[in-house]
């Protein structure tokens, strides 16, 4: 299997060199070089990581011959406006790439965190499921509208594609490829040479708040700020839009535009965060807590909690007193 991996400049190191790792260890338990991978950029002879490392490039997209796989890998995210930068250099190559692929057959394509978002721009997404970064929600939603996103698994297999969330994904996708390409067996006998912990099978664990608020409407702020002042209180969306000037519907538009979810998704969010600091620096009962973040009904913010974070408040607590 030739292999070929896409990178840019500020590329995530760990996370080539990963890949790189998993393929050569598949290679070994084969005994046998059943990938053969080359790093590919679009005109450097040098990518140097975000991390300052430089990786000598085997060959530049000019040169690329008929490959079997294609990998691309994210660049370390600085922001929206400079990840849409990257993107629009990359679509000036999409003919090329276009014209490099047509070479042979449809090669397995793989992208994971802001990889997913230089392979949309490269035209490369159109009608598949995708999963990509779960804090690329908002910036998928304002730049790819029309691609079928959903940034809750790890990572998604759809056909010859291969998405996957932020940079360590990686892993996993690489584990659904080989299971893919060659069968059960090695994939499990790479999982047990590299110590792989079993996946977190949903990214909802790792959402974080505070990384929601990294926008510049003023007026989403606004309701940021008063839902988290007033979290135990109950909202309605007529409210919220009175409070903000705006429409219903504009109100749910400029939310997944700018947060990438939509006001009540953003309250349920807060409310699991805020009940799962209560259990870890708090002595108070989960009524208690329930109450104290706005559930009249404790058993209901148990079933939320189970299914945002992968377990149970007992099974949390449990953790906690292993600690």
């Amino acid at each position: 299997m030739k292999v070929a991996i896409l990178c840019q400049q500020g590329v995530m190191a760990s996370a080539l060199t990963g890949i790189i790792d998993v393929l050569n260890v598949a290679n070994q338990v084969m005994r046998t070089e059943f990938y053969q991978w080359q790093i590919v950029s679009l005109k450097e002879e040098v990518i140097i990581s975000s991390q300052g490392v430089a990786f000598n490039v085997d060959c530049q997209l000019k040169d690329l011959q008929p490959i079997d796989v294609l990998i691309i890998i994210g660049s370390q995210y600085q922001g929206d406006k400079r990840l849409w930068q990257a993107c629009q250099q990359l679509n000036s190559y999409a003919p090329l790439l276009s014209e490099k692929l047509k070479m042979s057959t449809p090669p397995t394509l793989v992208a994971g965190c802001c990889g997913v978002a230089y392979a949309a721009a490269l035209g490369l997404l159109d009608k598949q499921r995708i999963t990509a970064s779960w804090w690329l929600e908002a910036f998928f939603n304002r730049y790819f509208p029309q691609l079928e996103l959903d940034t809750s698994p790890i990572y998604l297999c759809d056909q010859k594609l291969y998405t996957a969330g932020a940079a360590h994904s990686y892993i996993y996708v690489m584990l659904a490829l080989i299971k893919q390409q060659i069968g059960t067996d090695v994939a499990q006998q790479v999982v047990s040479w590299l110590a792989i912990p079993e996946p977190q099978l949903s990214q909802t664990a790792f959402i974080t708040s505070s990384v929601l608020d990294a926008h510049k409407d003023a007026t989403v702020h606004a309701v940021q700020t008063h839902i988290k002042a007033q979290l135990r209180e109950p909202f309605t969306l007529k409210s919220l839009a009175s409070l903000a000037c705006v429409s219903e519907r504009t109100l749910i538009r400029r939310f997944k535009s700018s947060v990438g979810m939509t006001p009540f998704d953003y309250i349920r969010l807060l409310r699991l965060e805020k009940t799962k600091e209560l259990l870890i620096y708090s002595s108070k009962s989960f009524s208690e807590i329930a109450l104290s973040v706005g559930y009249q009904d404790h058993p209901a913010l148990a079933k939320q909690f189970k299914r945002h974070f992968g377990k149970s408040v007992a099974a949390f607590r449990e953790q906690l007193a292993h600690l």
